[in-house]
């Protein structure tokens, strides 16, 4: 059983996590990224992979959305769905394979 000085300490230590983990979700809105939404969606994804959610931070700082290389992925709603099936595949695998090599699947 945990005291009381303990579940504040590990509570503290959780919302802090949290509000680390939806920086850029909170740097989109504030800066009125035009793809926000997208940020916030894909944020939540972010729990598993940090390389995404330094991704994510590098985007919603950004804040273009003229970038050639952003636009031909995101330019149409098509291909938002291909970016963000295409990111919980990742996440998925890699989720995946670590509980497999850790025996635990």
């Amino acid at each position: 059983m945990l005291s009381d000085t303990q579940f504040w300490i590990m509570w503290t230590i959780f919302v802090f996590l949290v509000v680390f983990n939806f920086m850029p979700a909170c740097v989109a809105f504030v800066s009125n990224h035009p793809e926000r939404w997208l940020l916030t969606w894909l944020n939540v994804l972010s729990l598993f992979s940090i390389v995404l959610w330094v991704a994510l931070m590098v985007w919603a700082a950004g804040g273009k959305r003229d970038d050639s290389v952003i636009n031909r992925f995101i330019g149409s709603r098509q291909n938002r769905r291909i970016l963000v099936v295409g990111a919980v595949a990742v996440v998925a695998i890699g989720v995946g394979s670590t509980l497999y090599s850790l025996n635990i699947a």
